[in-house]
């Protein structure tokens, strides 16, 4: 059995609205005679689960409540939920940054935190001077982090700006220059939190590439979390999926994604809003009954747009499809003639592979404004797959179908 190397127990995190600490003297002075009692801090009491689209009745809320978990050594664990569930706070009271309300964590060995682009960098330091700065932060000795140096600076490709202060990189560099030192500078734990989507796509797979090596072949352990599924899924092999402060589910990692879609599914089939925008979607709607659809029907939808303005000219509508990762699958557009109000897209029968589905829609003009974007609009779901392929089930077959001629 592999060796459990990090123990979270019974941890919360409260925090009070709008203020530092508890915000006034008689709170604080509360909690001390509580202290001094051997009482437990009366506000603990009190609180609220961390809902962001509403208001509450107090100014306390749990941006964690009670969440035990064990990460065992070499695991890859992917931390996912909604933004405000609590995803970036867990990983600050492990990475030490604040501290728990109530529980405790046990850890063996070094943590190595990434948390936002550039943590710990000083700006008037070279990256050079940087790289040792974060390295004798980790616990490292000068000459430990001199036998890294040129395999960091080669892996964050920063070299002609080694000696140029960090305040001068653009966040790409800097990412690449943080991502390399916390990842080569041996941690026992790397903490990774929704960073490599400041890299260009070459680093982001050159990342994703080097934390897998930390795992399997160093026998290190990685918390990632990203709101990118895709990366989530290649990289993971357990996952955490966290609501409203609350461990929802736990398990592995294409198990997690599951329950993660089924809560981002939309059940509606039609949008409808108002707005002062100059060109807006008044109402898009899936022309059909029902969001679940065979592999060999059409599937159609309807766009209804409202104008403020007339005689615009080169404004386009663009629909893309996503799958349930929100991975662009393709995209379809057509330029916008404001002497009729509706326009209607239909997918042909075959086109996608059993899954779920949803529509990005935009209004848009090259090079000059976006007017409209509707995200996760219209979900649907594919329930079966083309009968030719009925018998891959247990295999992954991309998203789309393609015609093939195959040459005899």
């Amino acid at each position: 059995m592999s060796e459990v190397i990090l123990k979270i127990e019974n941890v919360s995190k409260q925090y009070r609205l709008g203020t530092v600490g508890t915000g006034t003297l008689s709170h604080d002075l509360n909690r001390w005679w509580h202290n001094v009692c051997g009482k437990e801090d009366p506000y603990l009491k009190i609180g609220e689960v961390n809902k962001t689209d509403r208001k509450g009745s107090t100014d306390y809320i749990w941006a964690l409540k009670d969440i035990n978990l064990e990460v065992k050594k070499g695991e890859v664990l992917g931390i996912i939920g909604k933004n405000g569930a609590g995803k970036s706070t867990l990983l600050k009271i492990l990475s030490k940054v604040t501290g728990p309300s109530t529980g405790s964590i046990k850890s063996k060995g070094r943590i190595a935190s990434l948390l936002e682009v550039g943590t710990g960098f000083h700006p008037e330091l070279t990256g050079k001077e940087n790289i040792y700065l974060n390295g004798a932060i980790l616990g490292m000795t000068k000459k430990e982090i001199t036998s890294k140096f040129k395999e960091i600076v080669s892996f964050a490709g920063v070299e002609r700006y080694i000696d140029t202060p960090v305040k001068r990189y653009s966040s790409g560099m800097k990412v690449r220059l943080a991502f390399a030192v916390a990842a080569h500078l041996e941690p026992d734990i790397l903490v990774v939190d929704e960073v490599l989507a400041v890299g260009d796509a070459e680093f982001q797979k050159k990342a994703i590439g080097k934390m897998q090596s930390i795992s399997t072949s160093e026998g290190r352990t990685v918390l990632f979390v990203s709101h990118n599924m895709a990366a989530v899924k290649s990289l993971c092999t357990r996952g955490v999926l966290l609501e409203e402060g609350h461990i929802k589910f736990i398990g592995k990692i294409d198990e997690v994604l599951r329950e993660y879609q089924k809560n981002q599914k939309t059940t509606s089939n039609i949008f409808v809003k108002r707005s002062n925008k100059l060109i807006y979607f008044e109402k898009v709607q899936t022309i059909s009954d029902t969001n679940y659809f065979q592999s060999n029907e059409v599937i159609s939808f309807s766009f209804k747009i409202a104008s403020r303005v007339k005689n615009l000219r080169n404004i386009f509508l663009l629909i893309r499809v996503l799958d349930e990762f929100e991975q662009v699958l393709f995209s379809c557009e057509i330029g916008l003639n404001f002497r009729k109000e509706k326009y209607f897209l239909s997918i042909p029968c075959n086109t996608l592979v059993k899954g779920y589905y949803q529509l990005n829609c935009i209004i848009y003009q090259p090079a000059v404004c976006q007017y409209d974007n509707i995200s996760n609009c219209c979900g649907f779901e594919i329930i079966n797959n083309n009968e030719q392929f009925s018998h891959l089930e247990k295999f992954d077959i991309g998203k789309l179908y393609v015609p093939k001629n195959w040459l005899k």
